[in-house]
């Protein structure tokens, strides 16, 4: 190697270490930065010059290049804040972003979830209080806009591997959860076994108009048969007034069955057993029926007794727990994101309902993305083919985690210790270059 090539070398080699350097410095100021992730310089050789050999061929000589790489693929610590718009990924994949809101900016991938919300005015007025809706449109820390699948009428996810599909996730203030009227109830009770009067318990109810009301179901002993009770329903309309009710025995599909009739073709009240133990034996499918008149027609609620029982007591009916599946008119209250990604309306009325799901973007080589300020990354051809997935449609994938997010992946002792390494032989190169200049001074002197 002439000195020439040997002073060609060492510059290399200083332009490499201090490539080295910069990326070390980058990953120092960052180690704080929400899900940054390790960047490496990686040393390879380069063709410095070939000079004729003397019987063995040619001779190669190399200098040093780098090829910086990063650690995508790396999961950070996981720290708590408590902020209920700050998100991590316990596994892999990307939140979905874009610059527009109309999905026509450029897509970039993140793992940043701290989120941050957008002031919007909605063209909609939803609780009819003659103003427009105002709405919170969640943006990333940098000011892209978090998309998600939309929930439908039913809250079902059209879970596409379309990026069309996708709709920026806004969260409307002054949305309403309509009144729900109540299709099943549930009771779970003891009635009397020493009363000799009629047990009634009084259930609320929401009927179709969206009214709060009660219906009362009433047990009547009969004598001559041991742990039997006749059934009778009733209940009042909002102004107080009687409304017709029916109360049925139900099958197993819960369909009512016909009444049992008198001498005179006329219909007689249900009938409920129980056996010696207290069990319920009558109906065998351990439903009812009721029918209860409304201002729109008649409403149809099941009633499910399973866990009714007859036991020695005080001579009243006494409940252990009553549900029913109705809800009041509700306003949005607050908002939180489950494990999967679901965005989750809470309502006053006590009713949750889905409203986005975060797609997770997946890569084939997703340390071959392209990261972009801002804590982004953008697809490259090297990184592969973007796949959205819902994370409760693939096992194992990942997690989504509230009130948590995800540190960087930086090493600070491993960075230190690098920046020793790169020191040193950035030292060492700058000796070798000045060595070659020396001989390369003493052979300009050897003309004079």
């Amino acid at each position: 190697m002439s000195i020439k090539a040997t002073m060609n070398t060492a510059t290399q080699a200083l332009n490499a270490q201090a490539q080295s350097l910069s990326v070390i410095s980058t990953n120092i100021a960052n180690v704080n930065t929400t899900a940054y992730k390790l960047q490496n310089t990686h040393f390879q050789t380069i063709l410095n010059h070939v000079r004729p050999g003397h019987g063995n061929g040619p001779q190669s000589f190399f200098a040093v290049d780098t090829r910086d790489t990063r650690n995508v693929d790396k999961q950070g610590f996981l720290q708590n804040t408590n902020r209920s718009l700050d998100l991590a990924i316990n596994g892999r994949g990307f939140f979905v972003t874009n610059t527009a809101t109309d999905g026509g900016g450029i897509w970039q991938y993140t793992r940043d979830g701290a989120l941050d919300g957008k002031s919007i005015r909605l063209t909609t007025d939803s609780d009819n209080d003659g103003q427009l809706d105002q709405a919170t449109l969640l943006t990333t820390s940098a000011g892209a806009y978090v998309y998600g699948w939309q929930a439908d009428a039913n809250g079902n996810f059209d879970e596409a591997d379309d990026l069309t599909k996708l709709a920026p996730i806004s969260i409307n203030s002054n949305e309403i959860f309509p009144a729900r009227a109540t299709r099943n109830i549930t009771l779970q009770a003891n009635v009397s076994a020493g009363g000799t009067n009629r047990q009634t318990v009084g259930m609320p109810f929401v009927d179709a108009d969206g009214f709060s009301r009660t219906v009362t179901l009433g047990f009547t002993p009969i004598p001559s048969q041991g742990g039997s009770y006749t059934l009778d329903l009733n209940s009042l309309d909002t102004a107080g007034n009687p409304v017709t009710t029916i109360v049925a025995l139900a099958d197993a599909a819960g369909n009512a069955i016909p009444p049992t009739l008198d001498a005179s073709g006329n219909p007689l009240p249900p009938q409920v057993r129980f056996d010696g133990e207290g069990k319920l034996i009558e109906p065998p499918s351990g439903r009812l029926i009721f029918s209860i008149a409304n201002a729109t027609g008649q409403q149809l609620i099941t009633m499910d007794i399973k866990k009714v029982q007859q036991l020695s007591d005080s001579g009243d009916l006494t409940v252990f727990n009553l549900d029913q599946d109705g809800y009041l008119q509700g306003r949005l209250k607050e908002t939180y994101f489950n494990e999967n990604g679901v965005l989750i309306g809470s309502y006053t009325n006590q009713g949750l309902r889905p409203l986005f799901k975060l797609p997770i973007a997946t890569f084939a080589a997703q340390n071959n993305l392209d990261a972009k300020s801002g804590n982004y990354f953008v697809q490259t051809r090297e990184a592969g083919q973007r796949k959205l997935q819902g994370l409760n449609s693939v096992q194992g994938l990942a997690q989504v985690i509230s009130g948590v997010l995800e540190s960087s992946n930086v090493d600070l002792a491993d960075q230190f210790s690098k920046m020793i390494v790169t020191q040193r032989a950035y030292s060492s190169s700058a000796t070798v270059l000045r060595t070659a200049d020396e001989m390369m001074q003493q052979t300009r002197d050897l003309k004079r």
